[in-house]
């Protein structure tokens, strides 16, 4: 049994990863744009500040699935 849920929990960090790396640059364009001065003026400033934290909050978020979903790989015994 324990291998079982070994390799299920394998599974889900697999995906867990698969998810991180795929969604890491989702705000990545927004963000650049705004780098760029594509809106300017207070409202714009305002936006590429909200943009910029809220990829720091998603890939902090991403970050910490990926590592919480390693360390319960990790507490799981090998054999049982």
């Amino acid at each position: 049994m324990a291998d079982l849920d070994r390799e299920a929990m394998r599974a889900v960090a697999e995906r867990i990863r698969r998810l991180s790396d795929e969604h890491w640059w989702a705000l990545d364009p927004s963000c650049r744009l705004m780098e760029n001065d594509a809106w300017v003026g207070p409202a714009g400033s305002r936006f590429g500040t909200q943009v910029h934290a809220d990829q720091r909050e998603l890939r902090d978020m991403l970050t910490r699935a990926v590592h919480s979903a390693n360390q319960k790989l990790a507490s799981l015994p090998e054999r049982p």
